[in-house]
């Protein structure tokens, strides 16, 4: 049984790992095809997990600051914020990467008329 995956979010992935965009077009030219559709599908499923590094990170940020009211537990929540704010910026950060390589990698298919080659 898969789990539920609502709005690109998979809650069952977690990554601290970067991405780069050399990731992001072996990923696409593995599909072997230049079908759009194909390259949308391949894009979406990879980029997961850094959507959920911003969902994540949003959740530890928001945990963090609401620890961090009592003084007893800021202890706590000050390190949870701060490490929720670092994780989602990294997550905004992958996804900008995913996205910028997929926007280059369908302009160069289009542009070539055929896949890139390696």
């Amino acid at each position: 049984m898969s789990p539920h995956v609502e709005s690109g979010v998979n809650l069952s992935k977690f990554s601290l790992a970067d991405t780069s965009p050399q990731q992001v077009l072996g990923v696409l030219k593995a599909t072997g095809s230049s079908d759009p559709d194909v390259l949308f599908a391949a894009k979406e499923e990879f980029g997961s997990t850094f959507a959920t590094q911003r969902f994540q990170g949003m959740g530890l940020l928001v945990v963090g600051a609401l620890s961090s009211l009592t003084i007893i537990l800021a202890i706590i929540g000050v390190p949870v914020a701060i490490f929720g704010w670092w994780l989602w910026r990294k997550g905004v950060r992958n996804v900008a990467t995913v996205e910028a390589a997929y926007a280059g990698y369908l302009e160069s298919i289009r542009a070539g008329g055929a896949m890139v080659a390696s």
